[in-house]
C-alpha cells in the first residue's frame, strides 16, 4: 500500500516538476544570442539575395514509421529520408522582420518555427534515390559558405516537427552558413513513455540508424565537417552510435566520418555509460562539448525515476578518480559548467533548456559551431577543474570583444 503511495506521489510530482524534452508548442525561435545584441556582430549582413528569406529547407533522415502521410511513434524497419520545408515566422512576416527579430531583446514579437510540409523521397533499401537525395544534400552543402552540416538529434517527448524546427533554427543562428539535417527517432509525446522504459527502448533501437545516417552523409556528401548537436535522451542515441562508428578503427573512422563539434547539451544519459563511451567519442570528433547545470529538474528525477544513476548532464557533487583521469587525458573534451560561479555571478543558468533559452549559453554554442575556437577563445573562464569552463561574470560584456575578433563582425 505504501509502495502504490509513492508511486503515486512521484507520478503526481513528475507532472509537475519534471522539464520534459519537448518543446513549447508551437515551436518559437530560441532567444537572441547576446552575441548579436550590440549590433557589433552581423550574422546575416553576408549572406546572399537568394538565402534572405524567412524559408529554409531541412534534410532528415527518420527510422519512425510511417502512419499515412505522417509519422508515428514506432520503430520502422527502414531508414528514411525526405526534405522539410520550414517557416520562421508567420504568414506575411519578411526578411527584415525576420532580422530584427533575430538580433535584438526583447522582441517586438514572439516568431515561430512552423513545418510547412515534408517530401519522404524513399528509404534506404533504394540505394540509387538514396544517391540522389544525398546529392541533393551536397547541392546544398556547396551553396553555403562554410561547407559544412549541422545535425539535430532530440530528446524524448517530441514529435516530427520539433527536429525539423531545432535543425532549422540551429542552423539560422549560425548565419545561415550550415546545411541543417535532423536526425528523428522515435518518442512519443507524453513524457510516461520514456519513464517506462519504452522509448528508451527506442533510443538504443536508433542508435546504428544514426550511425548509419553519419556514414551517408560522410560518404556521400563533400561536407567538409560534420556537427552534431543532442539534447537529453538524444544523447543515449548519439553515444551508442559513436561506438558503432568507431568500430575496431577510430582513427581511421575519424578521417571518414569527418566529425567537427560533437554536442551534448542537458543529456539525460548515465554517466557511467558515457565515460565507457567517451574513447570512441572522442577519438571520433575534433571536439566533444558537454552542457551541464545544477538546477536541471528533469535530470535530477530521471534516475530517480528510471534508474541508472547521476546523469550527465547534472553536475556532479564529485568526481570519481576515472572521471578526474578522463578530464586529465582528453584533451579534445570542453565540460561547461554554466551553474559554476553562480554566487559570485548573481544567478545560476537553470532548466532542462537553458542551452538554448539562456542567451549566453546559446552564444557560446553558435560561436563553437560557427568559428572552431575553444573555450578560452570563446571567453569562457577556467575552473580549478581540468578542462571544465564556465561563464563569468564579465561574460556578456567581453563578448562583443571576442565575437568581433573571433567573426570580424560578421560571419
Amino acid at each position: 500500500m505504501e509502495g502504490t503511495f509513492v508511486r503515486s506521489l512521484m507520478g503526481s510530482l513528475v507532472m509537475v516538476c519534471l522539464v520534459s524534452c519537448g518543446g513549447p508548442k508551437p515551436q518559437w525561435l530560441m532567444p537572441t544570442p547576446v552575441l548579436y545584441l550590440d549590433g557589433q556582430v552581423k550574422p546575416f549582413d553576408h549572406l546572399p539575395a537568394r538565402d534572405r528569406h524567412t524559408s529554409t529547407e531541412v534534410f532528415y533522415l527518420t527510422n519512425r514509421k510511417r502512419d499515412g502521410d505522417h509519422y508515428s511513434n514506432g520503430v520502422g524497419d527502414a531508414l528514411r529520408f525526405g526534405v522539410a520545408h520550414m517557416e520562421i515566422g508567420e504568414p506575411g512576416d519578411d526578411w527584415e522582420t525576420l532580422v530584427e527579430v533575430s538580433t535584438t531583446h526583447p522582441r517586438p514579437k514572439p516568431m515561430p518555427v512552423r513545418l510547412v510540409d515534408h517530401e519522404e523521397i524513399s528509404d534506404d533499401r533504394q540505394q540509387s534515390v538514396l544517391a540522389q537525395w544525398a546529392a541533393r544534400v551536397d547541392g546544398a552543402i556547396n551553396q553555403t559558405e562554410t561547407r559544412e552540416l549541422i545535425l539535430y538529434v532530440h530528446g524524448a517527448k517530441v514529435g516530427f516537427q520539433h527536429s525539423c524546427a531545432f535543425a532549422a533554427e540551429l542552423s539560422h543562428f549560425a548565419g545561415r552558413d550550415f546545411t541543417p539535417v535532423a536526425f528523428d527517432w522515435p518518442t512519443h509525446q507524453e513524457i510516461f513513455s520514456y519513464i517506462d522504459g519504452a522509448d528508451v527502448d527506442h533510443a538504443r533501437r536508433s542508435a546504428a540508424r544514426l550511425a548509419e545516417t553519419l556514414e551517408i552523409l560522410a560518404a556521400r556528401t563533400s561536407a567538409r565537417r560534420i556537427h552534431v548537436v543532442s539534447w537529453s535522451a538524444g544523447a543515449r542515441v548519439l553515444s551508442r552510435a559513436m561506438v558503432e562508428l568507431a568500430g575496431n578503427d577510430v582513427s581511421q573512422a575519424r578521417r571518414r566520418c569527418r566529425l567537427g563539434n560533437v554536442v551534448f547539451a542537458a543529456s539525460d544519459v548515465p554517466r557511467r555509460d558515457f565515460v565507457e563511451r567517451l574513447p570512441a567519442i572522442h577519438g571520433l570528433s575534433d571536439r566533444v562539448l558537454v552542457y551541464m547545470s545544477d538546477d536541471d529538474s528533469a535530470l535530477r528525477w530521471a534516475p530517480r525515476l528510471m534508474g541508472g544513476g547521476p546523469r550527465l548532464g547534472l553536475e556532479p557533487r564529485a568526481l570519481s578518480e576515472e572521471e578526474k583521469k578522463i578530464l586529465e587525458t582528453m584533451a579534445r573534451l570542453e565540460v561547461v559548467d554554466s551553474s559554476y560561479g553562480k554566487l559570485k555571478r548573481g544567478f545560476d543558468i537553470t532548466g532542462h533548456r537553458y542551452w538554448f533559452q539562456h542567451p549566453w549559453v546559446n552564444s557560446d554554442l553558435i560561436l563553437a559551431l560557427r568559428t572552431g575556437a575553444g573555450a578560452k577563445q570563446r571567453g569562457l573562464t577556467a575552473t580549478p577543474l581540468e578542462r571544465v569552463w564556465y561563464f563569468g561574470t564579465g561574460y556578456s560584456d567581453s563578448l562583443s570583444d571576442v565575437g568581433r575578433r573571433l567573426t570580424d563582425g560578421q560571419w
